[in-house]
């Protein structure tokens, strides 16, 4: 026995060495791939992102220079006021934004891609000094020509290499973010290795293990329960919604049913309150149908339909009010029955935004009239609303359906998002929207939905309409 005793502390020491190896090993290498990790998330945070969010933003006030440029020279042809001071401060939030991401440290190849933005800048300003001489100097017809002919390719390249540089850095934030993922899988797996290593050798590498091991599960379980959490708040986020919105609306709907049934026929305020309930019940509808939606994933309910006619009646009772208040004609043009494949919510929402849209930018147009069409696009139902407008300048024709754009002319309120709206849901359900406009005669907007199935024909019988609708006098239907 004694003379086993050094082999067997031999072993012993060998095996506590091993493990003692084995988790210095361990910790070693996990240590540097969690530096890896942090230097890599360290650039991910402090470089690439900042680096995208100011390059976004001189790419935004780009644009918006752009606008604001053609808007000059329009003015200019047009012989009214100038006013250079908000271009003037677009230029500088340009420049301020353009000096900001210079500032940030640079990724392989990112100061060559510099090298080209700084090129198509150099020539942009000296093509908008150009335009601004051109105006200054008497000649607006020459801005023009010039703003439309070189400079607005002059906004593309520069645009498009700016771009290019955001695409760089979101490279370089995706490579990073993959580092990182790659670090956590290999750091897993060796010290998997290791640790069942350091099991076999000692009871202490087995229990350190095993706290590591713990610790992982636990934070593993923590980061599920967060996203399930989150998942399940998410999911019940759209029935809040609902019925925090409609909710009110069946109080008020009570409300007004009892003040209707206390009305006895051919009181004035019996019209106003028949008003109200059909308000109301519109409200519903176009709640129930943004959210069936939403619930859908942004995708229709299949079999969903919308007989035309009567979500044009519905709207034309809220809507013709509106119009003989403002001075305005409000017709709609006769037309095929026909149906699309959304829901009648859905194309309250689109059809509604549009009218709305068209008669809040009347302004002080001789001729104030709102026409709307329903007409037949083969597979699809192609809806218009024409209108006497002032009109929408041509740079801002591309930029009207996205969010929060809105003319730099524009006097009415409003946040930019009704006909971001009209597109996100048209497209959602298979359909395209369009414009064409002239300025000083009107714009037309238009929205194509495919046409409704005949299988889909029985959803129909959830509408139910007046028999007659009661319009001003004057109003045209």
């Amino acid at each position: 026995m004694i003379e086993r005793l050094p082999s067997i502390l031999l072993s012993l020491f060998a095996a506590f060495f091993a493990a003692i190896a084995s988790f210095v090993i361990s910790a070693a290498y996990a240590e540097r791939r969690a530096a890896e990790s942090d230097a890599a998330a360290t650039s991910l945070a402090e470089n690439a992102a900042p680096s995208i969010m100011h390059l976004a933003a001189a790419r935004a006030e780009l644009r918006h220079t752009q606008a604001l440029l053609s808007d000059l020279v329009n003015k200019a042809v047009l012989g009214r006021p100038l006013d250079r001071h908000e271009l003037d401060q677009a230029r500088d939030n340009l420049s301020r934004s353009l000096d900001a991401y210079l500032g940030m440290p640079v990724y392989p190849g990112e100061l060559k891609q510099w090298q080209t933005v700084a090129q198509e800048l150099g020539k942009l300003g000296l093509d908008v000094d150009r335009v601004l001489s051109l105006v200054a100097s008497g000649h607006p017809d020459e801005a023009n020509k010039l703003m439309d002919d070189a400079l607005r390719a002059d906004f593309d390249s520069t645009s498009e290499a700016v771009m290019a540089s955001i695409e760089l850095n979101a490279r370089q934030a995706r490579l990073m973010a993959i580092e990182i993922a790659a670090n956590r899988v290999r750091s897993r797996q060796i010290a998997l290795v290791l640790n069942t290593a350091s099991v076999t050798f000692a009871l202490l590498a087995f229990a350190a293990a095993a706290v590591q091991v713990r610790r992982h599960v636990r934070q593993l379980w923590r980061q599920g329960v967060l996203l399930e959490r989150r998942a399940d708040e998410l999911e019940q986020f759209a029935g809040r919604v609902a019925h925090d919105v409609l909710s009110p609306l069946g109080a008020a709907a009570l409300a007004l049913d009892l003040a209707l049934g206390r009305c006895v026929e051919g009181e004035p305020a019996r019209k106003s309150i028949e008003r109200g309930r059909r308000a109301i019940l519109r409200v519903k509808r176009v709640t129930d149908g943004l959210l069936e939606f939403a619930r859908a994933g942004a995708r229709p309910e299949p079999g969903a339909r919308a007989e035309v006619h009567p979500v044009i009646d519905d709207l034309m009772v809220e809507l013709v009010p509106v119009a003989v208040e403002l001075g305005a004609e409000l017709r709609v043009e006769p037309f095929a029955p026909c149906a699309v494949a959304a829901s009648p919510g859905v194309l309250t929402s689109i059809l509604g935004n549009l009218i709305r849209n068209a008669l809040k930018y009347l302004g002080d147009a001789a001729v104030c009239r709102v026409v709307i069409r329903a007409l037949d696009a083969r597979d699809a139902v192609r809806i218009e609303v024409e209108d006497t407008g002032p009109g929408i300048p041509p740079a801002m024709e591309q930029m009207v359906f996205e969010p929060h754009v809105r003319a730099q002319s524009a006097r009415v309120p409003g946040l930019g998002l009704g006909l971001a709206t009209v597109k996100r849901l048209a497209e959602a359900h298979g359909g395209r929207v369009g414009l064409r406009t002239v300025v000083g005669e009107g714009s037309l907007f238009w929205f194509e939905l495919p046409r409704a199935s005949t299988e889909a024909a029985h959803a129909s019988d959830v509408w139910s309409f007046p028999a007659s609708v009661d319009t001003p006098d004057g109003a045209m239907r």
